[in-house]
């Protein structure tokens, strides 16, 4: 008998326009660049850059979402699995969390769960 295939979780992601998503990123801890973020979710990020990284690229994330009623802080690595550039120019990653502890995947998975519940125009499509 051969298994069925399970259905694909779909990822919850929230554009960040109306939110305070802020973000630095760091190849070394010392040398921080403030970077746009385009859009989170409990697995990654997208954001624009002035650097150019390749993919496969790990790097030191440091971060906080806010709602302007509560925020959270997100530090751990990433890693840049997607790679392009914007119209205007700048580079464009998408990155996935590594290294992300349980509590702070769980509070970031709540926290946008929270915005998307409370805010639903921010779903991505």
């Amino acid at each position: 008998m051969q298994a069925q295939p399970q259905p694909q979780e779909r990822r919850i992601s929230i554009r960040t326009n109306l939110l305070g998503v802020t973000a630095r990123i760091s190849k070394d801890g010392w040398k921080w660049e403030e970077v746009a973020v385009k859009d989170i979710s409990d697995g990654g990020l997208g954001f624009t850059s002035d650097t150019d990284f390749p993919i496969g690229e790990k790097l030191l994330l440091e971060g906080e979402a806010s709602d302007f009623a509560r925020g959270m802080d997100i530090s751990c690595d990433i890693k840049i699995v997607f790679a392009g550039t914007t119209q205007e120019g700048k580079y464009l990653y998408g990155v996935r969390f590594m290294n992300m502890s349980k509590a702070q995947h769980t509070s970031l998975g709540i926290f946008i769960e929270l915005m998307v519940t409370k805010y639903p125009s921010l779903l991505l499509e």
